[in-house]
C-alpha cells in the first residue's frame, strides 16, 4: 500500500474517531444494479448535479485523494469539497467540506458501494458534522433530506429495493 494512501486512511480514521460524539446522518439503499455500475454512478469523480437535485453543476480539479470539487447550488451558494481518502478497488471514498453554506463545521462524509451478488449492490452515505447555528436535530433533519435525495435519484436510475 502507498504511503499516501496509509496516511489517508489514517486521516479519515482519526476524523471518524474525534467525531463520534458529534450529529450525523446517511442513508443505506439497495439497487438492482452491479456494484461496479453503481460505483460509477456514485465516484467522486463523476458530476454531483447526476445524482444530488440541490446541486445545478459541478466542477472537479484533481483526481483521486486530494481532489477537489466545487458544487454549485441550485438556489445559489457553492460546496468546497476534498477527497481525503479513495479506494475504487473497494468502492469507497471519504470527502470532507472545506466550505459551503449548510448548517455544519467539520463535516466528514463516507460513500461506500457493496455487491450482494445477483446484480443488487448496497450504496451507504453517511455524514458526522458538528452544527453550526441550528439546533442538532435541525443539522440531522437537513443533511438527511439531502441523502435521501441522492437515494431517490439513483433509485430513478436504476431500481431500488
Amino acid at each position: 500500500m502507498k504511503m499516501r494512501n496509509v496516511m489517508a486512511i489514517l486521516t479519515a480514521a482519526l476524523c471518524l474517531a474525534t467525531f463520534q460524539v458529534q450529529a450525523g446522518a446517511g442513508v443505506k439503499a439497495v439497487y438492482q444494479v452491479s456494484a461496479e455500475k453503481l460505483w460509477a454512478t456514485v465516484d467522486f469523480h463523476q458530476p454531483s448535479e447526476n445524482i444530488m437535485p440541490p446541486i445545478a453543476s459541478s466542477a472537479l480539479s484533481g483526481k483521486g485523494t486530494g481532489a477537489t470539487k466545487i458544487n454549485q447550488l441550485q438556489g445559489g451558494g457553492e460546496v468546497h469539497l476534498k477527497l481525503v481518502y479513495y479506494s475504487p478497488d473497494n468502492r469507497a471514498f471519504n470527502y470532507i467540506i472545506e466550505t459551503s453554506p449548510l448548517p455544519v463545521d467539520n463535516y466528514l462524509g463516507e460513500v461506500r458501494v457493496r455487491s450482494l451478488g445477483a446484480n443488487r449492490s448496497q450504496l451507504s452515505w453517511h455524514g458526522i458534522y458538528e452544527p453550526a447555528g441550528v439546533p442538532r436535530e435541525k443539522a440531522d433533519e437537513i443533511l438527511q433530506g439531502f441523502y435521501q435525495a441522492i437515494a431517490t435519484r439513483i433509485g430513478e436510475i436504476y431500481p431500488q429495493e
